[in-house]
Formats: structure tokens, C-alpha cells, sequence
């Protein structure tokens, strides 16, 4: 891609962002898009063939960060680890969390779209699919810790559903909210550390 193209994609990309988060994907106007970076609706469809792959080409890259970090509890990761309860596997949660949210903060337009700009699109029904996913995530690594001994109790696929869906709204939250990054730490901290040991409880892991 030649230097040329490049900066015109990112005018529109910057232009593309700042449309979506005024007016939301549906009320964007390709139009007014276009015209914000200096470049004619042609040139514009050179680039991105429609608006839904111009909206996922602003949240396209959180999404798969957001996955990347919900799929690292599934039980390919647990099976690996020696001791997939132990407080090793606390502390590699404990960095999934943070590098997420370090994550958000700097990418915080892209979850603002997702969240609250995307009805319409592709995305629109991202915070479910994240819910859902994590949900199937510890179903099934609930499942084989009980079976492998490592808890004394398997939660019903309710309980795991509410767990599950209340962490990553619990995410959803401070963007919801526009939460300083200041407050956010200390709010996940105090989050995490309620789920897991909230968890650990009910699977009747030892905690100490």
C-alpha cells in the first residue's frame, strides 16, 4: 500500500469513528464520512466496501483481544497447568484481567462503539456473545475440575451463566459509566477478587 493510500484510510478510519460515535451505525452517514476526510464516496469505497466493514475495521481489534482474554479460561488452558486452581493460576487470571484493561483503556472509542454505538451492525450483539462464550468457557472447565477432582462440587449451568455474565458486565460497566482508569484498577481488583474466591467457595475449593 503505497504512503498516499495509507494516510487517506486513516482519514477515513479517524472520520468513520467520530461519525459512528455521535450518530451510532445506523444513523451514520457514508456521506458525511467521506466528505470529513477530504475524499469523495468512490475513494471511500476503494477502502471499505460498505459501513459494516468500516465499523469493524474500528472494533474489529478489540474484539479479538476480548475473545483472546474470555478464551483463556476455557479447558485447553486449565489442562496445561499442574495445579489449574493453585494461587499460580490466580496470579496468570489476575494479568489476563489487567492486560485486558490496560487494553480497553487504550483503546476505550472501540468499546464505547461496541457497547452503546452498534446497533445494526456485524457487532451489534458483542456483549452477549462475550457472555456467552465465557459462560460455555467455565461450564465446561467446571465440569472437568470437578471431575478431575480439583473441586468437590460442580455448579449448575445457571449458577455458571450468572457468574460468568456478571465479570464481563462488570468490564461493560466502566465503559458504560466512563470510569477513570484511576478507579477502574482498584474496581477490578476488588471484583476479581470477589469471583474467584466467590467461585472457589461454591466449588468447595480451599482457599486460604
Amino acid at each position: 500500500m503505497s504512503e498516499s493510500a495509507a494516510e487517506t484510510k486513516a482519514k477515513i478510519i479517524e472520520s468513520a469513528k467520530k461519525e459512528f460515535l455521535e450518530k451510532g451505525f445506523m444513523n451514520a452517514s457514508l456521506r458525511t464520512i467521506a466528505a470529513n476526510a477530504g475524499v469523495t464516496t468512490g475513494a471511500m469505497y476503494r477502502h471499505f466496501k460498505d459501513k459494516d466493514a468500516l465499523f469493524c475495521a474500528l472494533v474489529d481489534n478489540a474484539i479479538e483481544i476480548t475473545t483472546q482474554a474470555v478464551m483463556a479460561a476455557d479447558v485447553i488452558a486449565h489442562q496445561k497447568e499442574l495445579d489449574p486452581v493453585g494461587e499460580e493460576h490466580h496470579k496468570a487470571e489476575n494479568k489476563i484481567l489487567t492486560d485486558l484493561l490496560n487494553y480497553i483503556y487504550s483503546d476505550f472509542d472501540a468499546f464505547t462503539l461496541l457497547l452503546t454505538k452498534s446497533s445494526g451492525s456485524t457487532h451489534e450483539k458483542f456483549l452477549e456473545e462475550m457472555c456467552e462464550l465465557y459462560s460455555e468457557n467455565c461450564l465446561k472447565t467446571f465440569k472437568y475440575l470437578y471431575k478431575q477432582g480439583f473441586s468437590k462440587y460442580n455448579p449448575d449451568a445457571m449458577t455458571v451463566h450468572v457468574i460468568a455474565s456478571s465479570l464481563i458486565n462488570a468490564f461493560a460497566e466502566l465503559i458504560l459509566h466512563k470510569i477513570p482508569k484511576r478507579n477502574a484498577v482498584k474496581f477490578i481488583e476488588n471484583i476479581r477478587n470477589f469471583f474467584h474466591y466467590g467461585t472457589m467457595h461454591i466449588m468447595e475449593i480451599p482457599c486460604d
